[in-house]
């Protein structure tokens, strides 16, 4: 008895695994960025500004590329092609990181920084420095949460027999 791995749909199945090796890879380029970033710039206040308007504006891709795989991945498992129900979960938790990072923490620390600013001293210097701390830490928290998933996503893509 021949048992064959074919699936009926071999380019949706390339470009779900081509978006996903973008992603962990975009992830990771990003992780990278922002530690150099840290790491070049001296001031620490004007080195946050410059990482976290790059997390925002990669971000809007994060999400495109994470909505096309869900997307994609929904229509391929109305169609029978159920292996690819393991990267649900991940790319949902995905999503939900980034928009957690982009679109709740990072505006509440551009306030804060402002805030600082507008009494003329720097947040390291404010009363909200401490509260700062915990949101940057909160962001690292949630870039090594996006790197776990998108890899996630990638290797599951990869496990599968969709070739």
């Amino acid at each position: 008895m021949v048992v064959t791995t074919d699936t009926t749909h071999p380019f949706a199945c390339r470009l779900l695994r081509l978006i996903a090796y973008l992603l962990a890879g975009g992830a990771l380029a990003q992780a990278f960025a922002y530690a150099v970033i840290y790491i070049s710039i001296y001031d620490s206040q004007a080195a946050g500004m410059l990482a976290h308007l790059l997390i925002q504006y990669l971000a809007n891709y994060f999400l495109g590329a994470s909505f096309i795989i869900l997307s994609v991945s929904n229509i391929l498992i109305k169609r029978g092609l159920s292996d690819i129900k393991v990267i649900r979960i991940p790319s949902l938790a995905f999503m939900l990181v980034i928009a957690a990072t982009s679109f709740l923490i990072i505006p509440r620390m551009d306030y804060l920084r402002e805030t600082a600013l507008l009494d003329g001293m720097p947040v390291m210097l404010s009363p909200f420095a401490s509260y700062f701390l915990i949101l940057n830490n909160l962001i690292l928290l949630l870039l090594a949460t996006q790197i776990f998933y998108s890899s996630l996503i990638a290797w599951r893509l990869s496990k599968t027999q969709l070739t």
